[in-house]
């Protein structure tokens, strides 16, 4: 990564800035903003794209006006050295949005958006069939 930041300027941080603020902005109002045309702002764009700086467009959502308020943040300690059964499990549930290998305390940390504390419950009862966890429960987003 190093070496990456060498070849990116402060325009194209400003570029990436105003596309995480709105992914769907035209590259001739990103142009507007930074004293750039739009075709040069679109050539950037697909520079910062092949580097694989930008990897994904997305569209967050509001999980809670989804009917999906409670928001947990799983620690599992899978017990198997084969963590295929876990890979399938997680992959197979809607409910969890990321998943991210991790170092330190326990193995994997999941993020999970339920319906209610009863969904929660269930997911985790299987849960425990790859290894055991420690929950924290979200009680307000601050920043995206």
């Amino acid at each position: 990564m190093k070496g990456l930041i060498n070849i990116i300027d402060q325009t194209d941080l400003d570029i990436l800035k105003l596309l995480k603020e709105n992914a769907r902005v035209q590259w001739k109002d990103i142009g507007q903003k930074i004293h750039m045309t739009g075709q040069a702002v679109g050539n950037r764009i697909r520079r910062l794209e092949d580097l694989g700086i930008i990897e994904q467009y997305t569209v967050a959502t509001n999980k809670a006006k989804l009917g999906q308020p409670v928001t947990a943040f799983i620690t599992v300690f899978v017990q198997s050295p084969n963590h295929v059964a876990f890979h399938t499990f997680f992959q197979s549930t809607a409910a969890i949005s990321e998943v991210h290998r991790i170092s330190g305390d326990g193995c994997f940390l999941l993020t999970g958006h339920f319906a209610s504390n009863e969904d929660l419950e269930s997911f985790l009862a299987k849960l425990l069939e790859h290894g055991n966890y420690r929950i924290n429960l979200s009680i307000g987003k601050l920043k995206s």
